[in-house]
């Protein structure tokens, strides 16, 4: 059996699902709380079209959201390719041309930044 880090992930969840997995400002998540989270966020993905092999780009800064976006994508077999959030446009039209993504979630703080730069995704 070919097994990912959302399969480990879920072997945790099914450990400790009310030990909490991670804190980020003043708020607190469980393992099962962040499951369910990513869980959406893959049901989501799934209705988009991502799949198994496809690359799904995540510009966002580091908290909750990075890290649930990235489980998302590993539930679906799918590989997270990290946007550095501080790039410029050129940086950002290389990238997205370059990693081939067939989705892309960014912050509404870096709309601006990715509205010029996304005609060059393919």
């Amino acid at each position: 059996m070919e097994l990912n880090l959302a399969d480990l992930f879920e072997s945790v969840v099914e450990t400790v699902p009310s030990r909490v997995a991670m804190v980020t400002g003043d708020s607190r998540f469980t393992y099962d709380e962040l499951n369910e989270r990513a869980d959406r966020l893959a049901a989501v993905f799934q209705r988009h079209g991502v799949g198994p092999g496809d690359f799904v780009g995540i510009q966002l800064p580091n908290g909750n959201e990075y890290i649930e976006c990235m489980l998302a994508a590993f539930k679906l077999r799918a590989v997270p390719v990290n946007v550095n959030f501080r790039y410029v446009d050129s940086e950002l039209r290389y990238l997205y041309a370059d990693a081939g993504l067939v989705a892309l979630v960014h912050h509404e703080d870096f709309g601006d930044a990715v509205t010029g730069a996304k005609d060059a995704m393919a």
